[in-house]
C-alpha cells in the first residue's frame, strides 16, 4: 500500500507540474471571492420588441427550459417505472421495501435527479447575473416557501405556489398593488400599508406573513399529500 501511495503521489505531482508549465492559466485558482460575469452566446443576446415592451431572449430561454424540465419531471414521475418506485418510497418506505423495491437505489436516483435539476437551474441563473460564492442565496427562502405552500411531493402545487408567490411579491414590492388600489378612498389604510412594504426586502416580509396565515388554514399546503402515511 505504501508503494502504491508513493507511486500515485508522484504521478499526480508530475502531471500537475507538466500541465502548469504547458498552460499557466491552469495554475491560477478557478474559484475566488469575486463574482464572475458569464457572457451568453450570441443567439441569447438581445430580444424582440412587442409594442413598448422588450422580451430578452435569455429570459425566454429560461422560461422554455423550465417548462421542458417540468414536463420531463412530470413524465418521469407519472409514466415511468422508476417514477412509480420513487412515489411509492416517498409515501411508504417500509412497505415499498417489503414489495421488493430497492429503496437505496431509489434514494440514489432521486438525489441524482435533484442534483441534475439544481445544476440546470444554476446554469440558468448565470444568464441573469454574475456568478459567485453567494449565487442563488437570494432564492433559498423563496424556494422553501414554494415547497411548503404548494405541498410536499406535489409538482402541480409547486408550480402554482411559485407563480402565486412570485406574482404577489412583484405586485407588492414594485408598488403596483398600492397603485391599483389608490383610486378607492375606502381602501386608503390598505394602500398606506402596501406603500410601506413597497420594497423588495419588505415585500418578502409581508409575503412571509401571508404564508404563515395561509398555513394556519391549510398546514399541508395547497395540495395535501394523500395516503395512509399522510394521516398518521
Amino acid at each position: 500500500m505504501g508503494l502504491i501511495f508513493l507511486l500515485a503521489s508522484g504521478i499526480s505531482v508530475t502531471a500537475a507540474t507538466l500541465i502548469a508549465r504547458a498552460n499557466s492559466a491552469l495554475a491560477k485558482p478557478w474559484f475566488g471571492a469575486r463574482n464572475v460575469d458569464v457572457t451568453p452566446p450570441e443567439w441569447l443576446r438581445g430580444g424582440f420588441q412587442l409594442g413598448t415592451l422588450q422580451f430578452p431572449y435569455s429570459r425566454i430561454f429560461i422560461i422554455v427550459l423550465t417548462v421542458l424540465c417540468l414536463l420531463g419531471t412530470y413524465w418521469f414521475l407519472n409514466r415511468s417505472d422508476w417514477g412509480l418506485k420513487i412515489r411509492s418510497v416517498t409515501q411508504n418506505r417500509q412497505m415499498s421495501a417489503c414489495l421488493g423495491i430497492p429503496t437505496a437505489k431509489v434514494d440514489a436516483l432521486t438525489f441524482a435527479i435533484g442534483s441534475g435539476l439544481a445544476g440546470i437551474a444554476g446554469c440558468a441563473i448565470t444568464l441573469l447575473g454574475s456568478v459567485g460564492p453567494n449565487t442563488g442565496q437570494n432564492y433559498i427562502v423563496d424556494t422553501f416557501m414554494v415547497v411548503v405552500v404548494g405541498g410536499v411531493g406535489n409538482l402541480l402545487g409547486t408550480v402554482i405556489a411559485a407563480m402565486a408567490i412570485g406574482t404577489v411579491s412583484y405586485l407588492i414590492g414594485s408598488g403596483t398593488l398600492a397603485l391599483i388600489l389608490s383610486p378607492f378612498e375606502v381602501l386608503e389604510p390598505l394602500v398606506n400599508l402596501f406603500n410601506f412594504f413597497a420594497t423588495t426586502s419588505m415585500a418578502k416580509v409581508l409575503v412571509f406573513v401571508l404564508i404563515i396565515i395561509f398555513l394556519q388554514v391549510k398546514p399541508s399546503g395547497i395540495f395535501a399529500q394523500k395516503g395512509r402515511t399522510a394521516e398518521l
